[in-house]
């Protein structure tokens, strides 16, 4: 970060909040995977307290993240900082309380308590989505990382009103039976068309950044992100339609997407200029071993469609897929900016460790290697309907978590 990007960087409060609410989340929603594995294991999706793990991941851990990284990212990427700073905090004071609420009210059966959250992260929601959409316009660079984000910011909107019509359902059930039809579109379109587009987007700078990679091309990218967002949109218009808009083209596009994602991750692997991978870029292949295994997965759910534990399974790879990439980044995305705030000032004036020197690798190893053997476990779990793997996965998975947690923690307080 030199020269305009680092002029236009954001204060380092800013996506620290966010990166240390981030992990905090990632620890509650593997230690809560624990509690929900036998439900899991079971195939009980529907039940409120998965339904509030599985927000600790997706508006917890993943969303939370993908905001503090968009902070620090756009400047450097598009040239333009977030439109307001001030806008940003207030998304975090509302968001990350509310979100709490909202699990707890889910959890604990506390309608008032959950509408109540649900309302202070929809209205966090609404000013980050403005936010952003702010930022996009100011942009004079348009390119497959911009269009990512551009698609993203417009399916988070869409997913924060599925979201809300689902809350109220809990209170009101004015769904009735098409509640699990609404259920089915949130979070489809929550991970193909806000998350996975965020992260097309993002890791077409960030990877070959990473890897020293050069020489890819981006077609895949250009693919992936006009797959996902052609299959967000037709599930968004056609859910309520016949099978073929309502399951096959948008399955077929959102499929077709995330394997054009790890074509172009694949690519910038082979491609790279760095022989030897650090902690974080192997566990960011791990985390894509993941990802295939939950289209693989998908595909197995969809030819069997009488299979209820494969579509769970998948369901659960993607998430987890996604959530191992992000944990991954955290390794390269906040010691450089601890070095980079800290240590770098005082570079040329007295010694200073470099961005690898601080945090432990072997330990970043070990914490990659329990969530990798833990989200895989958790997989086979719920796949196979085993308690036991399911149970023993999510222990091995919090395990990992928690040690990536100290890590930060102990970055967080590095000071020359």
């Amino acid at each position: 970060m030199t020269g305009i990007a680092a002029a236009k960087a954001p204060p380092f409060a800013l996506p620290g909040e966010h990166f240390a609410a981030g992990i905090a989340f990632l620890v509650l929603g593997t230690i809560g995977s624990f509690l929900v594995a036998p439900d899991l294991a079971a195939g009980a999706f529907p039940l409120p307290r998965v339904v509030g793990v599985t927000h600790l991941f997706t508006l917890g851990w993943i969303t939370t993240s993908i905001m503090g990284a968009l902070y620090q990212f756009l400047p450097v990427a598009l040239g333009e900082p977030v439109r307001s700073i001030r806008a940003a905090h207030v998304t975090f004071g509302l968001h990350v309380p509310g979100l709490l609420a909202f699990v707890a009210g889910m959890v604990l059966g506390q309608g008032v308590l959950l509408l109540a959250g649900a309302t202070a992260f929809g209205i966090a929601l609404m000013i980050f989505i403005v936010n952003l959409a702010a930022t996009l316009m100011k942009a004079a660079r348009r390119d497959v990382t911009w269009w990512a984000l551009a698609a993203a910011d417009l399916f988070l909107l869409v997913t924060l009103v599925l979201g809300l019509a689902l809350a109220g359902n809990l209170r009101w059930n004015y769904l009735g039976p098409a509640r699990f039809l609404a259920l089915g579109t949130h979070l489809h379109v929550a991970l193909g068309g806000w998350v996975l587009l965020v992260i097309v987007g993002v890791a077409h700078r960030l990877l070959p950044m990473f890897l020293l990679s050069h020489g890819a091309g981006d077609r895949p990218a250009r693919a992936a992100v006009a797959l996902l967002a052609t299959g967000a949109g037709i599930l968004t218009v056609g859910h309520h339609g016949p099978p073929l808009l309502a399951h096959w083209l948008p399955t077929l596009c959102l499929g077709a997407g995330l394997g054009a994602f790890l074509l172009q991750a694949r690519l910038f692997y082979r491609h790279r200029h760095r022989p030897a991978l650090d902690a974080g870029m192997r566990l960011a292949a791990a985390a894509l071993v993941l990802l295939a295994s939950g289209l693989g997965l998908a595909l197995v759910a969809t030819a069997l469609p009488g299979a209820p534990h494969i579509r769970l399974a998948y369901v659960v790879a993607i998430i987890l897929g996604i959530s191992v990439f992000i944990a991954a980044h955290y390794y390269k995305i906040v010691p450089f900016l601890v070095w980079y705030h800290r240590f770098g000032p005082q570079a040329g004036k007295q010694p200073v460790p470099r961005v690898a020197e601080l945090y432990s690798n072997r330990l970043a190893t070990v914490a990659g290697t329990l969530l990798t053997l833990g989200a895989a476990l958790l997989i086979t779990g719920v796949a196979a309907g085993s308690t036991t793997a399911a149970q023993v996965g999510a222990l091995v998975l919090a395990t990992g978590a928690s040690i990536e947690g100290l890590q930060m923690a102990a970055l967080a307080r590095r000071r020359p």
